[in-house]
């Protein structure tokens, strides 16, 4: 599996993307300023809907790319806070991802709620199109490849969360080619279309390990791993 592209069904994502819509707008449909408003937020995505297009990009690398808490694909090193305390024995395997949700076109300019409307429900789609791509597509093959051994999916990691640096994502385009999907990556790590993200898992074949929710949320860097106090206390903890 290497650079193999997925097209995800706006329709098998709106149900995921509309819920996460709702909560990330705090509506309680119960009341009604909350339904009115839903129906505004509705009227914006089927307005925009002609610019949803969620495209993927997956592929598999064996448990040969990850050494000493790093990876390595392709003459990139892809480094992350975490990686470091995963065992190299413990790794069967890596997928790396692209996707891109297109953009949710608004009608109006003016009016900054159908702007912001427009904005939440890309977010939102694109989050939906990462669960469902995770869900139909990446773990269906990981039973398939690892059928029969214990193989687990770790925590997602990428470009911006577990102190990964947020122009990592040059990286991952060269790894995954995103032009594929008519995905380009500015100087910056940023990339265009503006919803569009990339990740990774890691295949393990231990169920216990598992990331602190702090270091899911470090903003730090890698040097700043040895100043942790999160994993001075697992290291005491594991003797």
């Amino acid at each position: 599996m290497i650079n193999e592209k997925i097209r995800i069904d706006e329709t098998t994502a709106y149900p995921l993307a509309e819920k996460r819509f709702i909560q990330t707008c705090g509506f309680n449909l119960e009341k009604e300023k909350h339904q009115r408003m839903m129906k505004m937020g509705r009227k914006v995505r089927e307005d925009g809907l002609d610019g949803i297009d969620i495209r993927a990009l997956v592929s598999f690398f064996g448990p040969e790319v990850f050494d000493d808490g790093k990876i390595s694909v392709n003459g990139q090193e892809i480094a992350c806070n975490y990686f470091e305390q995963i065992p190299a024995e413990s790794v069967e395997g890596i997928y790396f991802y692209m996707l891109s949700a297109g953009e949710c076109y608004f009608s109006s300019e003016e009016n900054i709620m159908d702007f912001l409307y427009a904005d939440i429900w890309g977010t939102n789609y694109v989050d939906a199109g990462i669960e469902v791509l995770t869900r139909d597509h990446i773990r269906k093959d990981m039973e398939e490849r690892f059928s029969g051994r214990e193989a687990y999916l770790s925590e997602e990691f990428g470009p911006g969360y577990f102190g990964m640096p947020v122009i990592e994502t040059k990286k991952f385009f060269k790894i995954l080619d995103g032009s594929l999907i008519d995905v380009r990556v500015k100087e910056s790590g940023l990339m265009i279309p503006q919803k569009t993200c990339a990740g990774l898992y890691i295949v393990l074949n231990r169920s216990d390990i598992k990331a602190e929710p702090e270091c899911m949320r470090c903003r730090g860097n890698k040097q700043g791993c040895q100043f942790c106090a999160v994993r001075a206390k697992k290291r005491e903890v594991n003797g």
